[in-house]
């Protein structure tokens, strides 16, 4: 019931906030219109949040979004909008996050800078390593995190972005369980420290919507370097690959894939193992449900319309944790699916609330989240 009644309290207060964007005026400066769909050169909302997890449980803020385009007369058409996110919640599980994202394309896309400051201080769960760790192993702990993203990319043909990318994050004040696997291990990582890394990575993104594609490919590798020549107390190189397609098989009706790799070697903190399990990849197991140095995951959603603002969605995914390649194993492979509803709050660009329902191995979890999975 608590479940229903949030879902509804987002619903109405969606379409409270954003009442005034249905319908937006096109006036130059104001919007333009491109393959049927309408989009701002800038704007701002605030709402308040209300949203469920199986790791937050309930959880309350307050989230702000400025969205502009910095494209002159002659280049609207061919630069995606910029946004800048703030949001600060707090969890009926006592964590608190306060965090800033910005994503921001220069005229005609010729840069893209990204980033992110974030701080948490976040009471979480830990199942040990491996991909047959055991829901009666959890326990406790709690941990504060101050993390710096700056990252920066030059377009080096249509749709295709290089760059440098730097991370900063301090883990510290660390409360543990005296007869935990964390302390008893001397698991890495498990007295927090420094992680400073250096990376390069190369995009190509022709996606129509940066927040919601219909259209588009996504493809992203990316590798970082953890060294004490850069102030970081772990010493190890984190490697990722990401591939998603949308397809538009029928106006509004969506095919998306997405798949992940991600790989680290060498001495890699327990909070920055490939993880498998939360909001976002492999819906229905709680977040970080299984982690180790490896992951492989794969999902894909089919997206619909049911009636004007609200929509459904069906999905189903499959992936694993592993330390080496003979540890995968297909009876031991973790598979999700799932349906959930959406409903849109700024039709302008996109923006739904989504309510999914995820079914795991030996596993089930729902959520109340802001945009979509991937």
């Amino acid at each position: 019931m608590r479940f229903l009644f949030g879902f509804f309290f987002i619903v109405i207060l969606g379409s409270f906030t954003f009442s005034q964007n249905q319908k937006p005026r096109l006036k130059k400066g104001l919007a333009f219109i491109q393959n049927d769909t309408v989009h701002r050169n800038k704007g701002f909302f605030a709402l308040p949040l209300l949203y469920y997890t199986p790791d937050t449980r309930w959880a309350a803020g307050l989230a702000g979004v400025v969205y502009f385009n910095t494209g002159h007369t002659d280049s609207l058409l061919d630069t995606r909008l910029s946004y800048v996110k703030v949001l600060s919640d707090y969890s009926q599980n006592k964590q608190t996050d306060v965090w800033a994202e910005w994503n921001i394309f220069t005229s005609h896309e010729k840069f893209l800078t990204k980033g992110e400051i974030r701080y948490r201080n976040f009471p979480d769960k830990f199942y040990g390593i491996g991909n047959q760790s055991l829901s009666s192993d959890m326990e406790a702990y709690s941990y504060n995190l101050f993390k710096i993203k700056l990252l920066g990319m030059r377009q080096i043909k249509k749709h295709w972005f290089l760059g440098l990318d730097y991370q900063f994050e301090n883990e510290f004040d660390f409360q543990l369980d005296p007869q935990g696997a964390l302390i008893q291990q001397n698991i890495i990582g498990n007295k927090g420290g420094i992680g400073s890394a250096l990376g390069g990575l190369v995009t190509y993104d022709s996606r129509d919507n940066v927040i919601n594609a219909h259209r588009g490919k996504l493809f992203e590798f990316s590798t970082y370097f953890n060294h004490d020549w850069l102030g970081s107390t772990f010493h190890y190189t984190n490697i990722n690959l990401e591939y998603r397609q949308y397809f538009e098989w029928k106006k509004n009706h969506i095919l998306a894939f997405q798949g992940i790799v991600n790989l680290n070697f060498g001495e890699v903190p327990f909070l920055d193992m490939a993880r498998l399990g939360s909001e976002g990849i492999l819906r229905g197991y709680a977040s970080n449900r299984y982690r180790d140095h490896h992951m492989i995951g794969l999902q894909a959603e089919a997206r619909f319309p049911v009636y004007k603002r609200l929509g459904m969605v069906v999905f189903g995914g499959v992936g694993d944790v592993f330390n080496e390649l003979n540890d995968l194993n297909l009876r031991h492979l973790k598979f999700s699916l799932g349906t959930g509803l959406r409903f849109t709050i700024n039709p302008a660009e996109r923006l739904n609330f989504r309510m999914d329902y995820g079914i795991g191995r030996r596993s089930s979890a729902y959520y109340i989240m802001v945009t979509e999975a991937f």
